[in-house]
């Protein structure tokens, strides 16, 4: 029988009100949990999932995915995206769904990788050279220093790791001079570990094919002073 001491989470009902109060059941963690940013990405790809891969037309709510036997993976796979700071995270959720990707393996750092290396390709511009700009003030305010100087003075294997996690688009690389710099004091081995991200082959090419965003990124960054 629902009483005003059973609980809307888990319906176990208690004798004392201040049972209730203090009780914590997994339903009612989750419930608690909802707002934490792992969370969010992880019921948002729940929704995704549900709505590329079934017909139904029913809104799944928070408590429905809550209540999934499969919580625990997409908030693992959220937990995951806010750990590396993943970019994109739609159309990496979109990468999976559309290769049918095993759930267990969503968290793959291999995957992650794939989808970034193709996404690097054929994200709009604009894109590449905002999360660029984004993160260049994130490393001023943590060195005290002009974001503009980034790639002239930052560490060496804190741009590199920029590069890796396509903070730093080649977009942005190749487009002015701070960055053909930085990339002329990389050993060859750096070079040969992110060649699939940064080949010249291929980002010449993309250039000559869309001279109006190479010349739009190139005068961006020059008035910015990189």
């Amino acid at each position: 029988m629902v009483t005003n001491n059973t609980c809307k989470y888990c319906n176990k009902t208690f004798v004392r009100h201040n049972s209730l109060v203090v009780h914590l059941c997994e339903p009612k963690r989750r419930w608690r949990d909802k707002d934490d940013k792992g969370d969010r990405l992880g019921f948002n790809a729940y929704l995704k999932f549900y709505n590329y891969t079934q017909s139904s037309t029913k809104v799944r709510t928070q408590m429905d995915f809550i209540k999934s036997p499969y919580y625990k993976a997409f908030v693992k796979f959220g937990r995951y995206c806010v750990d590396i700071k993943a970019i994109a995270v739609d159309k990496f959720i979109e990468f999976l769904i559309k290769n049918n990707t095993k759930l267990d393996y969503w968290t793959s750092d291999s995957l992650y990788s794939v989808h970034l290396g193709t996404l690097l390709k054929t994200e709009n511009p604009i894109d590449a050279l905002m999360r660029a700009l984004k993160q260049s003030i994130t490393w001023a305010e943590e060195n005290d220093t002009n974001s503009n100087d980034m790639l002239r003075s930052g560490n060496v294997n804190v741009i590199y790791d920029y590069i890796i996690k396509g903070r730093i688009s080649p977009w942005v690389l190749y487009n002015c001079s701070s960055g053909v710099e930085f990339l002329s004091t990389l050993y060859p081995n750096q070079i040969t570990s992110i060649w699939k991200i940064i080949n010249a082959k291929t980002w010449n090419k993309k250039f000559k094919d869309y001279p109006t965003d190479a010349e739009y990124i190139k005068k961006m960054l020059n008035e910015a002073g990189w």
